[in-house]
């Protein structure tokens, strides 16, 4: 039956107003479904851009956040590993105080048998320096190849005991140096060297194993086999002897690899095996450790008990840089903790503001989801009216 003219435009506007209630109803089921406000950018376009806003300094603050946990885990690692390079520092001063001038210092199967234990420790310290995270050494500065190795080796600063003097003092014009590309047998070696004035002529020692006596060549030179020389300008005094060792040298970078942070700034990264081992650096002393372990075993093998004593203030100095260094980590690290927590808390607010921004609020939706299903109801009861017009209806 044909329908008024006014039933008809009423049957058309409602007929509109149900279908757009139906898009509000499935917009609203979507919201319902994934939680957000907005699921495309036409939903709400200021919006949808903030929300781009925020994913992008949340992925920043994430990023720095792994950056300062990753450099954290670095610096808890490399104190650890100080920790027990000073604990080996720590055995090494209790053994010189034993056999350094003592009785027991003067039996030589007990002395060369107690070697065994600083070239223990030399071991030890060398795993620590060379221990790794994420295949990246922790003292490598940087580098990815460890810190030390036997096949890259450096002879120590020569010192000299004069005549009648109880301690070591840095020998002038007096160096030793190495043959590149030899490595010499018993590594680590611990060399002295006796200045005979009565025929001029001079004795070296290497690790307990006397050598011939030899005279310096017209370059002041003498041969410490096919690995090295000892060289002496000016001639020596009488009574002199030198000391110097022959250990790996540290080949990794100039400093580590700083922590980066927001607006370009930056901490420093943890301190290098040449701080630590060798004395370098502004917080080093100037001690060399695996020489001291060098020297030490050497006094030993000699079983020369006031060689061994020669050792204690070396012992001392290298527990005290280890310790210097220790404090400069954990300055470090309390820095990159505090930096740390303050990205914490800004990933939170970011995460809190990115969610508001596009999350949608479950009260909300449940009460859109009503209002929308009763004003469907009565549109449909409405449209069902219009359809069911009678003809006396349609009549008047």
């Amino acid at each position: 039956m044909p329908m008024r003219v006014t039933n008809s435009m009423m049957f058309k506007t409602g007929a509109m107003a149900l279908q757009s209630q139906q898009q509000d109803l499935l917009k609203v089921q979507e919201q319902a479904q994934t939680g957000n406000r907005t699921n495309r950018p036409s939903d709400d376009p200021s919006g949808m851009y903030r929300h781009l806003i925020f994913s992008a300094d949340l992925s920043g603050v994430q990023s720095l956040k792994k950056t300062t946990q990753f450099a954290a885990e670095r610096f808890n690692l490399a104190d650890t590993q100080m920790s027990h390079i000073h604990d080996a520092l720590l055995g090494a001063q209790d053994l010189v105080l034993q056999f350094g001038e003592s009785m027991i210092g003067g039996n030589p199967t007990v002395m060369k048998a107690a070697a065994q234990q600083p070239l223990s420790w030399y071991k030890d310290i060398m795993n620590n320096s060379n221990t790794e995270l994420d295949e990246v050494p922790v003292f490598g500065g940087g580098k990815l190849q460890v810190p030390f190795d036997e096949s890259s080796l450096m002879a120590t600063s020569v010192q000299v005991l004069a005549k009648g003097t109880k301690s070591l003092s840095k020998a002038t014009a007096v160096e030793a140096s190495l043959t590149p590309g030899v490595v010499p047998q018993d590594v680590p070696l611990s060399v002295k060297i006796r200045y005979l004035s009565a025929t001029n002529q001079y004795q070296a020692d290497v690790n307990g194993v006397m050598q011939e006596t030899v005279s310096l060549d017209e370059n002041g030179q003498m041969s410490l086999g096919n690995w090295g020389k000892f060289t002496v300008q000016g001639g020596s005094n009488e009574g002199d002897t030198y000391y110097f060792e022959v250990v790996p040298q540290y080949r990794g970078g100039g400093e580590d690899r700083p922590v980066r942070l927001q607006q370009g700034g930056a901490l420093p990264g943890n301190v290098t095996g040449h701080e630590l081992l060798e004395g370098g650096g502004d917080y080093g002393r100037n001690v060399n450790i695996l020489g001291s372990m060098a020297a030490l075993r050497g006094a030993l093998l000699r079983a020369d008990p006031n060689e061994v004593a020669l050792q204690l203030s070396r012992v001392q100095e290298g527990r005290a840089q280890v310790a210097d260094l220790q404090g400069v980590t954990g300055i470090r690290n309390t820095q990159v903790e505090a930096v740390n927590t303050t990205l914490q808390a800004d990933e939170t607010a970011l995460t809190t503001v990115r969610a508001d921004n596009v999350e949608v609020d479950a009260f909300q939706v449940m009460s859109n989801l009503e209002q929308i299903s009763q004003a469907m109801q009565i549109m449909t009861a409405t449209q069902r009216q219009v359809m069911n017009t009678s003809l006396i209806d349609f009549i008047r």
